[in-house]
């Protein structure tokens, strides 16, 4: 899944069907030599006509999983609820086209202010934000919303790191030493100041910054029971006080959206119901050509080339911020110490191993003939896309297919094949055999995907087989690579990056969605540089990045896979859209008009 262009939201990025981090698109290219899809679309129309009243946009969310009903969006972690939560939300900070935060911008629901010298961030609520119940939304909202995400108490919270621990006194208030943050200081009912011990360049990009807000009294009735949580109604009826608010939900099918009434730019509103609902991947192309979506976002190669020649609307793209990858289990996250700790005897411990791996595989291929061209093969770690504009790193290569190149590493190593039978043995001389984790994703393409995987990876000698013998469902893959199933050896998975370029929330060594499990000094090193104030000059932020880049594709605790176009499907009655204007925050949700009262077949 893929964040849509509507919305302008951060951190630093999503696994599929595991954990949903808010990102924007950008058509940034950091360099003109960047590699790019075989299949290019446009990025505007305008077809014209005179808006209806009252018409509901019915926005399609393309998935195999129905919608999980987590309705909160700080804390839901499927990407499916994430759609409706910022598409609801509308987003609070509005960013710049590299997706920084504006500052003092005064038209936004909470104005944000820097100052670097005081290492302080000053919150200012719009006088007119409310929430959907007509109450106000106050200070008391903001301060319930960051201790909720430092709660000892909250074992389960996937959203907390150690980036907010640069908020004086949350590390003690997340061990339970405090009963307050100290660095949330309350000026007034519609002034919240935090008060950072380092301000990093990353913070412009939300690390270490909530950027959406809760109800406190849905907060604190939430709290009372942690393992409820999923059931209280900031969950399941929350209040917003962003563009609009959940009426109504047909479990696992649909969400209607309405209007907030008290939201404070309403006038400007020129949509003001939203119907969302699952549309599953084999059904799409017909959905679609029958006029039951009038906007779909995160259309796959199937989808797309089921229904590219359709004259009922439009499909626009442009360069995405997605990496999907194959990953190794290099270790295990210990819970108790928080952090990801390195196996030097797991079974993916040679880098030369690991490096046939990627040599055994014709990435090209994959993506030209399995994704039909709308997916390309990225360079260095893949971590930088074109999308993310100026850091893209243009000294960045691809390694390119080399059978005997994989099996001379895998020689080198000491992988031979000792009893002829065209598989190789440890290096002890036992049998060897990896566990691969691969999603059905409701894709036509999955299990193509994983066939010519685990026939590449024979090729050279390497016996993989999948792991229960079959594709896995998204949850139980989700929740078994997370959990580092001892049955997992490798996987292949997707991230969805936002607009924080910082990785350690994928590499750090205390982050728990580093599945790889995979940390270095050097990475760790890096991290600190990235973070230090000389990041705040453009061109030292740049080298930094692109020397971590180089870092992590030498060290492959995963490959990467595939670089995305992001591609979104436009009803005919869509009167006009701008992917161009929603990058640069001059399009939102609520801007669309639609010209008819249903769908155009």
């Amino acid at each position: 899944m893929k964040k849509n262009k509507f919305l302008k939201v951060f951190s630093s990025a999503m696994a599929l069907s595991v954990i949903l981090a808010g990102c924007s698109t950008s058509s940034n290219s950091g360099s003109k030599n960047a590699p790019k899809a075989k299949v290019e679309f446009k990025t505007s129309f305008d077809n014209g006509g005179s808006a209806v009243d009252g018409a509901t946009l019915k926005y399609g969310i393309l998935s195999a999983q129905p919608l999980t009903g987590l309705w909160n969006p700080v804390f839901s972690d499927k990407a499916e609820d994430q759609y409706v939560n910022q598409a609801v939300m509308g987003g609070t900070f509005s960013t710049d086209e590299e997706g920084r935060v504006l500052q003092d911008n005064a038209d936004d629901a909470v104005k944000f202010h820097l100052d670097r010298e005081k290492k302080e961030v000053t919150l200012t609520i719009h006088d007119g934000a409310k929430w959907s119940n007509g109450e106000a939304f106050t200070s008391k909202d903001i301060v319930a919303t960051y201790e909720l995400m430092g709660n000892p108490k909250f074992t389960t919270n996937t959203r907390y790191n150690e980036s907010y621990e640069f908020i004086e006194g949350m590390k003690e208030y997340h061990a339970g030493k405090a009963k307050n943050i100290s660095g949330l200081q309350v000026k007034d009912d519609k002034t919240v100041v935090l008060k950072y011990t380092e301000v990093r360049p990353s913070l412009l990009w939300g690390e270490g910054l909530v950027t959406d807000f809760l109800n406190a009294k849905q907060v604190e009735e939430a709290s009372k029971d942690f393992a409820k949580f999923a059931e209280a109604d900031l969950n399941k009826k929350p209040l917003s006080y962003g563009p609009y608010y959940i009426t109504k939900v047909v479990n696992g099918e649909s969400v209607l959206a309405e209007q907030n009434p008290h939201y404070y730019n309403k006038d400007k509103m020129k949509l003001k119901k939203i119907e969302f609902k699952t549309v599953a991947p084999a059904q799409a192309s017909q959905v679609i050509k029958n006029g039951e979506v009038d906007y779909l976002d995160s259309v796959t190669p199937s989808v797309y080339e089921g229904a590219k020649d359709i004259k009922n609307g439009t499909f626009l793209g442009d360069t995405s911020r997605y990496m999907s990858y194959v990953g190794f289990k290099l270790g295990k996250f210990d819970k108790e110490k928080g952090e990801n700790v390195v196996d030097p005897n797991s079974k993916l411990a040679d880098k030369n191993l690991r490096q046939a791996f990627l040599y055994a595989v014709d990435r090209d291929q994959i993506n030209e003939k399995i994704f039909k061209g709308l997916r390309f093969t990225p360079t260095g770690s893949g971590m930088y896309p074109a999308a993310v504009g100026k850091l893209v790193n243009e000294n960045a290569t691809a390694a390119k297919k080399d059978v005997e190149k994989a099996k001379k590493l895998l020689d080198d190593a000491g992988y031979k094949d000792k009893d002829g039978d065209g598989l190789r043995e440890d290096k002890n001389g036992n049998k060897l055999s990896f566990n691969f984790a691969i999603r059905n994703t409701g894709a036509e393409y999955d299990q193509a995907l994983a066939d010519v995987f685990v026939k590449s990876w024979k090729e050279v000698g390497l016996d993989v087989k999948l792991v229960d013998g079959k594709l896995m469902s998204p949850k139980d893959f989700s929740q078994r690579v997370q959990a580092d199933d001892p049955s997992i050896d490798i996987f292949q998975a997707a991230w969805q990056f936002g607009t924080n370029p910082n990785r350690q929330e994928l590499l750090g060594k205390k982050a728990p969605l580093n599945l790889y499990r995979y940390t270095t000094e050097a990475f760790e090193n890096s991290f600190k540089a990235q973070g230090s104030a000389d990041m705040f000059d453009e061109a030292k932020l740049k080298a930094a990045y692109n020397k971590f880049d180089t870092e992590v594709a030498e060290e492959l605790p995963f490959y990467p896979l595939s670089w995305d176009t992001s591609i979104s499907f436009f009803n005919k009655r869509i009167k006009s859209y701008d992917l161009a204007k929603a990058k640069k925050n001059q399009f939102k949700l609520y801007d669309i008009e639609l010209t008819a009262n249903e769908g155009a077949k």
